[in-house]
């Protein structure tokens, strides 16, 4: 499939890198409009697909947020700065001053920083190029009549509520105030510059894309992990049920993911254990590991992506680029210290393979195995190793949440001890934990187990937690921060607001 689109995508690419000044783009008028993808689609279908798969390109490409910084590539570095911004990935060195402002906190005090821009742009442009396609198939209430017409546009359902979910967590300080006016809603590729909806109003949006593409995915089968199909989409409900503490749909939609009979990751999987050689798992090669449910299969001559623009140098101590050379990141000290003894998480972040709490455990590059897992031993460029964007163990710790708020203990403890089985060698201690403690502790087990993945920066937005930063800080070591903090969530970037007369001012 990726051959076939080849041509297709390299047009896309191209088009992107031209208007990366821009500010928001609803529609990248330089790269395709509606109307030609729909005069397109009608002699090769495959068109439609190839701008899908446009969308999904973005996901992990340098230059997705239109800069040319080496922090611009995509979903999985907006990962990365939401796990600084909520405590939990400690940022152990400055050097090149990578991520320093959004460490000491002052990135998201400043429209005019880009860190502001880059996501504001990123995930408006997944929204506009998700418009094109549905635009092109006659709009957002028509249902194609062939199941590959429905499929194609329950995939740009998905990902235009994936979009929006997301928007929503990283623009809106407190995402429990409904009725404050947030974002701008595009939900066409002809609209103009859009006002303020309520949050109330983008959360409905969001989630009538998601439960419309559930529907339009049925029966749906993928070709590649990078595509989203029916227990994708049903992830990102269960999420976003979740941030509305609506725990009843929460509970549903997670059991619906883990009964969809993907494998949790095993021990060897997750983390490198000292005691048996020669097993070597990681989360480099999504196509090898079926918990992991959704990722891109990186290959060197597909993407051709560099070390110093990627997730794996910004996290990876074996790889050639910044976390090798004094820009490492850890786990918060306070955070590690819920590990219980007989968890073989730890050994994510112990000697031998670790020091100061970075995950030289559990992140490293494809194939630092055969370098003995030696500093700044990986590739410079054409790097193959994976990117993932869920995992089932999220849904399993999610369904426990959730059941708990609801009263249902059995099936939280369930669930938990589905995991914990695996990870301690004893989990006894949840048959005896009180009640009202089981969904903290499912939270908490989230955090431990999706520790680096992108997930804790919305559970301490879902639970409204307040958090405090442990001692292997650099900075405010010890200072406590609620979820609605102004310096935890990113401001509207100026560029809108001057480009937008409808937008005068911050959420």
């Amino acid at each position: 499939m990726k051959t076939k689109i080849k041509l297709i995508l390299f047009a896309l690419i191209a088009a992107f890198t031209s208007c990366s000044d821009d500010f928001l783009e609803t529609v990248p008028t330089a790269t395709i409009t509606d109307v030609a993808v729909a005069e397109a689609a009608e002699i090769n279908p495959d068109v439609a697909k190839g701008t899908l798969l446009g969308i999904y390109e973005n996901l992990y490409r340098r230059g997705s947020g239109g800069t040319t910084a080496q922090e611009d590539f995509g979903i999985t570095a907006m990962f990365m700065n939401m796990d600084i911004l909520c405590a939990d990935m400690a940022h152990l060195g400055k050097s090149y001053s990578r991520q320093r402002d959004i460490s000491e906190l002052t990135a998201a005090l400043d429209p005019d920083n880009n860190n502001n821009l880059r996501p504001w742009r990123f995930l408006y442009r997944i929204i506009g190029l998700s418009n094109l396609i549905i635009d092109a198939a006659g709009g957002n209430d028509v249902v194609p009549e062939t199941d590959g017409g429905k499929h194609t546009i329950g995939q740009a359902k998905a990902l235009r509520g994936y979009a929006y979910y997301n928007l929503i967590h990283t623009y809106v300080n407190d995402i429990s105030n409904l009725s404050q006016s947030v974002l701008p809603i595009y939900s066409s590729a002809e609209q103009l510059e859009q006002p303020k909806s309520t949050l109330q109003e983008v959360f409905d949006f969001a989630l009538n894309d998601l439960l419309t593409a559930e529907t339009l995915l049925d029966g749906y089968v993928r070709e590649d992990k990078i595509e989203v199909n029916q227990d994708i989409v049903r992830g990102l409900i269960a999420r976003t049920y979740g941030a509305l503490n609506n725990w009843t749909q929460t509970e549903i939609y997670a059991k619906k993911v883990v009964d969809a009979g993907y494998t949790i990751m095993s021990n060897d999987e997750v983390a490198l254990l000292p005691d048996e050689d020669g097993s070597i798992g990681g989360f480099n090669d999504i196509n090898s590991v079926d918990g992991i449910m959704w990722g891109i299969d990186i290959t060197a001559e597909g993407q051709g992506l560099a070390s110093l623009f990627s997730w794996w140098g910004f996290m990876d101590q074996y790889s050639y680029s910044y976390a090798a050379v004094g820009n490492p990141k850890g786990i918060d000290a306070d955070l590690f210290a819920n590990f219980r003894d007989d968890d073989i998480r730890k050994f994510q972040f112990e000697d031998p393979y670790s020091s100061d709490l970075r995950p030289g455990g559990k992140f490293y590059y494809k194939g630092a195995h055969l370098a003995e897992f030696r500093a700044f031993s990986g590739p410079q460029s054409n790097i193959d190793s994976d990117s993932h964007y869920m995992r089932i163990a999220e849904f399993y710790l999610l369904h426990a949440e959730a059941a708990a708020e609801n009263g249902n203990y059995a099936a939280a403890r369930s669930s938990l001890k589905a995991l914990l089985d695996i990870r301690l060698d004893d989990s006894s201690y949840i048959d005896a934990l009180p009640d009202a403690d089981l969904a903290d502790e499912a939270a908490l087990q989230a955090r431990l187990e999706l520790w680096g993945e992108g997930i804790s920066y919305f559970i301490m937005k879902r639970r409204r937690e307040t958090r405090t930063r442990g001692s292997n800080w650099l900075d405010f070591a010890g200072t406590s921060f609620s979820h609605d903090d102004e310096r935890l969530t990113f401001e509207i970037p100026q560029e809108e607001i001057i480009a937008n007369p409808f937008i005068a001012d911050q959420n």
